[in-house]
């Protein structure tokens, strides 16, 4: 790998080739987010796994457990399990499909949507934390080129 991001050699033969691994960056961001996040919204009573499932449903309305796994970037077993606190909870429900008896869809209930909109806060501040400073058109151009990255290694349709 060569000090150029587009470079396809992966070497690794010094800390500034590592810093520009696009992977490397990448888990890097996630893993410092998903730190600081968890920590910021446990001030309110909600994991950061939790509130990715709860804006997905928000987002896409109504979704199987599997799609949440999907969308939500979480081990189905987990969303699986938070999704049953949800509903127990009265944050979520249930509800068969009807164009498919054995599938059931979750969706947000309206206590589950106002208790999304405590996190809203908490993630505005994080991510304008984040982005300052930062060209508005470089952090289109970002999302544009993640989104094409996305699209060229996903496993599922969503």
């Amino acid at each position: 790998m060569t000090d150029n991001p587009v470079s396809s050699e992966v070497t690794f033969k010094s800390a500034q080739q590592l810093s520009r691994y696009l992977p490397y960056l990448m888990t890097r961001l996630v893993h410092r987010w998903h730190v600081k996040q968890d920590a910021d919204l446990k001030d309110i009573g909600i994991q950061g796994a939790t509130m990715r499932i709860m804006s997905c449903l928000a987002a896409y309305k109504k979704l199987t457990v599997n799609e949440v796994s999907v969308l939500s970037v979480t081990e189905q077993s987990t969303v699986s399990r938070l999704v049953e606190q949800l509903v127990t909870q009265g944050l979520a429900q249930r509800e068969i499909d009807p164009a498919d008896q054995r599938v059931r869809r979750v969706s947000l209930t309206a206590k589950g949507r106002k208790k999304l909109k405590e996190t809203v806060p908490v993630v505005s501040r994080n991510y304008q934390h984040m982005i300052e400073g930062i060209d508005p058109a470089d952090l289109e151009v970002c999302v544009r080129v993640l989104q094409a990255m996305l699209k060229k290694i996903r496993v599922h349709d969503l």
